[in-house]
């Protein structure tokens, strides 16, 4: 492939407006999935950062192992575990990443050639659409349901593939994003079913789990895991600090050490000192503490923002109030939000256009819709400038 294919495979018109125009002043983002700077433990990451340097300077700021440092990778161990639900998984199943993106970047490129069928829910996380369509991945999509992907259309897509150009099952079970959609157990077990018929790894991507409005967290799809098939992709971002760009990939030894491998050659290792920060923020349960701040701030600003969509467009709005994640996925009766993107920033106002999540059978009236970061009056404001911006014509 030549490069100049490469670079026009790899660009996403929405996320360079998004890191365009979200830093412009007077400008309300309910676009991106920042996390509330509030929510940061502050305090706590600088007096661990201070000891870490002073105490551990000699080991955290050097390169380290491509597949993490091992102290880290021992306490992800023990945390998905106690955490999640997730067993069975030692060191030797956890790869560390820069944030679970990197992850998805270093799995589609170990395992994916040109023409390879990935089979995904429609709609879907946008960037992660973007990577496998870089690979030359064919993207094979299946509806969202409110309860999460029809498994039934996903078996029948894997079945119409060629044995050989089956590749993986991507899937994000709680909190999907764009949805905000949580799967429910017999949906879990279908998918576990088809990849086990069919031969089939499942990348689970679950950066949001942890974060659940409704007091019971749903158990990730890798906990049903009895043939080690799901490798499941998570984030420190979301529940400590994006900053520290700290994910993991946690799944089979042999396939994530030669995946580190290739992560080797994109960035040698992950940030060491961010690491060795992670590990001692997971010693001392500063990360486990901090989860129910971080709820409890975004259950108040989703249902501000719930109220406020309710208050502006009354019925001419829809969607499932998710139980989980940053992102309200709304429907909006008869506007375009792809036309309607550009006068929308010139109202001081961004959102992401809900067609570019679709694989195919893009739906034009959506749009996601961040709650995390602004605050209560910024969502109360982006709402009311969308509601100009939306505004049917008089006629």
């Amino acid at each position: 492939m030549g490069s100049t294919e490469y670079v026009s495979r790899a660009t996403n018109e929405d996320l360079e407006r998004i890191l365009a125009y979200a830093g412009r002043p007077g400008m309300i983002s309910l676009a991106g999935g920042l996390p509330d700077p509030s929510v940061f433990p502050r305090e706590e990451l600088s007096e661990i950062a201070g000891m870490v340097i002073g105490e551990m300077g000699q080991d955290a700021l050097q390169y380290s192992a491509a597949m993490g440092v091992p102290k880290l990778r021992e306490r992800i161990s023990r945390y998905m575990e106690e955490e999640l639900g997730i067993g069975g998984q030692g060191p030797d199943s956890v790869l560390v990443t820069t944030g679970s993106q990197e992850s998805l970047f270093s799995i589609s490129m170990s395992l994916l050639r040109e023409g390879d069928a990935v089979f995904t829910e429609n709609p879907t996380y946008f960037v992660a659409y973007t990577v496998f369509r870089e690979f030359g991945a064919r993207v094979r999509p299946s509806p969202m349901e409110e309860d999460g992907i029809d498994t039934h259309s996903l078996e029948a897509a894997v079945r119409s593939e060629e044995p050989g150009r089956r590749k993986f099952i991507y899937v994000m079970p709680v909190a999907q994003n764009p949805t905000g959609a949580s799967m429910g157990e017999e949906k879990k077990r279908h998918i576990l079913e088809i990849a086990s018929q069919y031969d089939l790894m499942v990348i689970e991507d679950d950066p949001y789990g942890l974060i659940n409005y409704s007091g019971a967290r749903p158990r990730p799809l890798k906990s049903m895991d009895g043939e080690g098939r799901v490798i499941y992709l998570s984030t420190f971002s979301k529940v400590l600090a994006p900053g520290l760009r700290i994910g993991w990939a946690a799944g089979d030894p042999g396939l994530l050490s030669s995946v580190s491998r290739v992560k080797q050659l994109i960035d040698l290792n992950t940030n060491t000192l961010s690491q060795y920060i992670c590990s001692e923020a997971l010693e001392r349960r500063l990360i486990q503490r901090n989860i129910g701040r971080v709820v409890e701030a975004y259950r108040r600003k989703r249902d501000w923002m719930d109220q406020a969509l309710r208050s502006e467009f009354g019925d001419r709005v829809s969607y499932v109030l998710p139980d989980s994640g940053m992102f309200i996925f709304a429907r909006f009766q008869g506007v375009d939000t792809r036309k309607m993107v550009m006068r929308a920033v010139e109202s001081g106002v961004l959102y992401l256009p809900g067609d570019s999540t679709f694989v195919s059978d893009p739906d034009y009236s959506t749009a996601r819709l961040n709650f995390s970061y602004p605050g209560r009056e910024e969502i109360s404001e982006g709402i009311r400038r969308l509601g100009r911006v939306f505004r049917p014509s008089s006629p």
